[in-house]
């Protein structure tokens, strides 16, 4: 029984070895694929773009709100009572629709990063598909799954070139 046990695992061990011996086994770098390729580029210059738009706008209001809080501040003792709580309600007022915008260009900024990340990784599906058949690759994985991953297993660069020469 032991030795039928030991025979056991012998075989597995050098059915595990041959396998491995005859798997290509790539990996890549996803964000440097998104850093350097020229899609990555572009999607982050746009992003980049809006979030600067968004905080512009952002920062608009902000400014308003805090004109409107110290003229509330500096005139407030002077103004009649009815005055004073609509200019209160109007500080009140956009407060809230600033606050209410952060969190509406928060959300939508979300949802573009979303976006783009989903274009670019359908995109680099297809490119990787093909590097991996004509490679003769069994799998590749995203170097932030690995543990540890052989250097000359990276293919990251190629994929960087396939995918600009892609788009």
């Amino acid at each position: 029984m032991r030795v039928s046990l030991v025979v056991l695992g012998l075989l597995l061990f050098v059915s595990g070895s041959a396998y491995a011996q005859s798997s290509k086994i790539g990996f890549i770098d996803i964000q440097r694929v998104i850093r350097e390729s020229k899609a990555g580029r572009a999607a982050k210059a746009s992003f980049e773009s809006e979030i600067q738009r968004k905080q512009q706008i952002i920062e608009s209001k902000r400014a308003q709100l805090e004109r409107l809080r110290n003229d509330f501040v500096q005139q407030g003792p002077a103004m009649n009572e009815t005055t004073r709580l609509q200019k209160a309600e109007q500080i009140e007022k956009l407060d809230k629709e600033l606050n209410r915008t952060r969190s509406d260009f928060r959300d939508d900024l979300q949802r573009k990063d979303a976006e783009l990340m989903q274009k670019i990784f359908k995109d680099l599906e297809t490119v990787l598909q093909s590097i991996g058949k004509s490679g003769g690759y069994t799998v590749i994985l995203l170097q932030d799954a690995l543990a540890y991953g052989d250097p000359s297993s990276d293919i990251t660069q190629q994929v960087i070139q396939a995918y600009d020469a892609k788009n």
